[in-house]
């Protein structure tokens, strides 16, 4: 089966071929730097000279613009596959770090009031990215308390923490790390030969790595159970599913959390903690 970079590269290839040499069907279509840059250009008749010099500059900006485009275009054809990858985008520079080749640490925390209808301020943390090889400058990236929990989930390396920083996370953050340890308890679900995991289609960054099935029984009647049985195939992962759990509860009261129940949000059967397998 082609991967979706591989069709991306080669359609990016083509068409940036395309654009820099611009055959006839691309003049045609006006898909050229003069005409797509034509209000900025001006005249060619009225000012000879301000218009080619105009006219090279901006060829020069868009043509030496395409590899930036590429790699933009890249993280969106194939998402799963950037995070191997640190990124971190300004104005003038693309800074990369693959995670297996650096060292992350949080070096400070800071508390900002992103919006006045916030009832706490935000914890806004930064990271820095150490490359092995000293000779290649670190760069900082900076994230919200909040999303902490979910990045380093991701990572395949830890994060290093300094010692003076206390990160703050919320209450559904924090329950992710009681509802992954109660999850593993639970018996893995096998997937069926021949079926593929799919991304999960919450974030759509990780394969989805969850199955509902009822294995959960009322005490003293064996054969009832106020669950219901989800015929829908592991579409979750479980940092998804663990957000949507806690989204469903009593926010006032978190200790009744683990033995609720809410519905599958794909088909709206009812669920427990219990009934919530691992994939293998």
């Amino acid at each position: 089966m082609e991967s979706p970079e591989l069709s991306f590269t080669l359609a990016y290839v083509v068409l940036s071929l395309c654009f820099v040499f611009t055959p006839n069907e691309f003049r045609s279509a006006g898909l050229t730097v003069q005409n797509l840059f034509s209000s900025w250009l001006g005249s060619e008749d009225v000012g000879f000279i301000q218009y080619h010099v105009r006219r090279t500059s901006i060829t020069l900006l868009v043509h030496s613009a395409l590899p930036l485009g590429y790699y933009m275009g890249m993280c969106i054809a194939a998402p799963e596959k950037n995070l191997g990858y640190f990124h971190k985008v300004t104005t003038y520079h693309v800074y990369m770090a693959l995670q297996s080749e650096c060292h992350v640490t949080v070096t400070q925390s800071r508390q900002h009031q992103l919006s006045p209808d916030l009832t706490s301020p935000a914890q806004i943390l930064t990271l820095r990215v150490d490359r092995i090889n000293p000779a290649v400058k670190p760069f900082d990236i900076r994230l919200i308390s909040t999303e902490y929990a979910e990045l380093r989930e991701k990572l395949h390396a830890p994060i290093r923490n300094s010692p003076n920083v206390v990160i703050h996370q919320t209450m559904s953050e924090l329950f992710l790390d009681t509802f992954r340890a109660h999850v593993d308890l639970n018996q893995p679900y096998t997937l069926p030969s021949g079926q593929e995991m799919e991304p999960c289609i919450g974030c759509m960054q990780v394969p989805a790595n969850l199955k509902l099935v009822r294995l959960c029984q009322a005490e003293g009647a064996p054969n009832v159970s106020e669950c219901q049985q989800c015929f829908c195939r592991p579409m979750w992962c479980l940092s998804c599913l663990g957000r949507w759990f806690a989204s469903r509860q009593d926010q006032q009261r978190p200790e009744t959390w683990l033995s609720s129940r809410v519905p599958c949000p794909t088909c709206r059967a009812t669920f427990c903690v219990l009934d919530i397998c691992a994939v293998h």
